[in-house]
């Protein structure tokens, strides 16, 4: 569904507006679903998706790989959209309302696999990431995987960790369906 449906549009007339970039699907989330397609998740992993907004890639992971999936975004007015959609595609995906500063090393301890699709926007996202990241490898999150359509601050946030961590890669990825997405995933596993 997009931003002009009818459930969609019911619910922000009900006063449900997203505040920071939360008003639809971001092509980088496919990057990462056709990287899965091919790379899958072992049942019943443990998921979050950080700044998660609509939540399409966990919603697809709940469905395709029968994932326990918690959505997290600072902006707790797109969860209502996140529901709509997980409840249309016959799954449940918990929320919380978190910033990426705030995920700990202790809450991260429940996570098997983090994602992000086009959460590194602007610089200074860039050390906010970096450090989620090490808190995440702390915790022993058991893959990173974060998209982007290749802006500047992903770029710097990727070489950061190839220079940190010798299980860091990015890989180039291109789709013309279901969607157009060009764009490169940063994947870090042990």
């Amino acid at each position: 569904m997009n931003s002009t449906h009818p459930d969609v549009r019911r619910l922000k007339r009900d006063g449900n507006i997203p505040e920071i970039h939360g008003h639809k699907f971001w092509n980088s989330s496919f990057l990462i679903m056709n990287y899965l397609k091919k790379n899958p998740l072992p049942p019943r992993s443990r998921v979050m998706e950080m700044g998660c907004g609509w939540g399409l890639l966990g919603i697809y992971c709940a469905k395709n790989f029968d994932a326990r999936v918690t959505g997290t975004d600072a902006d707790k007015n797109v969860f209502p959209f996140l529901h709509l959609h997980a409840e249309i595609n016959g799954v449940k995906v918990k929320t919380e309302a978190a910033r990426f500063e705030n995920l700990t090393v202790e809450r991260l301890k429940k996570v098997d696999v983090l994602f992000g699709a086009d959460v590194c926007f602007w610089d200074e996202l860039t050390p906010v990431l970096f450090n989620l990241i090490k808190r995440a490898r702390k915790a022993g999150v058991k893959k990173i995987i974060i998209s982007d359509p290749s802006r500047s601050p992903f770029t710097e946030l990727a070489k950061r960790c190839k220079d940190s961590y010798d299980g860091a890669s990015v890989i180039a990825r291109s789709l013309v369906r279901p969607v157009r997405a060009t764009g490169e995933l940063l994947i870090i596993e042990p």
